[in-house]
């Protein structure tokens, strides 16, 4: 976009006001200015999963976030575990990958991005109702099944150290937790969370 002269064409758009085609008049560090020609698309519901998974390394995680987006993910939180590798402190560069995914892909919406304290705040923080899917590593109930015959599941992703005891006891516990199988092999966190996203599309099929 900083390459970008005035007069150039450019292409603007968010969840409420859709794709706009407009004129730029003025670009620098700071902001810019342009004048809004003509609508290209009209602002659309875009209903997506709502994924929740432990912080991995820093490029592995830009890739998750960046691939969770062109699948349609609503919501991304970040939730530190006790076997996290990795605790971040800001999201911004994560915001920047997301709308960029969001621009690649076509989307008019940017996921909302989160990060929680720790996996207990992250559960006192759910409402009652919300059914929480766990991918676990101990093994659940058939993934595709599973999710079928939710509404609106929050899907849960652990660090690849698998959840502490303490923390399975925890969300076990919670009334609305469903325990699901990604199969027989091991996957890495991004693996696993793109498994989860992909069979909640498949489960449930979204315009």
């Amino acid at each position: 976009m900083l390459r970008a002269r005035p007069g150039e064409k450019v292409r603007l758009f968010n969840a409420a006001d859709g794709e706009w085609l407009g004129s730029l008049v003025r670009l620098s560090r700071q902001g810019a200015e342009v004048v809004l020609e003509a609508r290209l698309r009209d602002p659309v519901v875009e209903p997506g999963a709502r994924l929740a998974v432990a912080p991995i390394r820093a490029n592995r995680l830009d890739w998750l976030v960046e691939k969770a987006v062109e699948l349609g993910v609503a919501e991304i939180a970040l939730v530190p575990t006790r076997r996290s590798v990795v605790r971040p402190e800001r999201i911004d560069r994560l915001r920047a990958i997301a709308i960029e995914a969001a621009e690649q892909c076509g989307r008019l919406s940017v996921p909302a991005l989160a990060l929680h304290a720790d996996l207990p705040a992250f559960l006192a923080a759910l409402p009652a109702p919300t059914t929480l899917v766990v991918a676990d590593e101990a093994g659940g109930e058939p993934v595709l099944p599973a999710l079928a015959a939710l509404s609106d599941p929050v899907l849960l992703v652990g660090p690849e150290g698998g959840f502490a005891p303490e923390e399975r006891e925890l969300f076990l516990a919670r009334p609305g937790t469903r325990r699901v199988s990604l199969g027989p092999r091991v996957l890495r966190s991004e693996t696993a969370a793109l498994f989860l996203l992909v069979a909640a599309a498949l489960a449930r099929p979204l315009a």
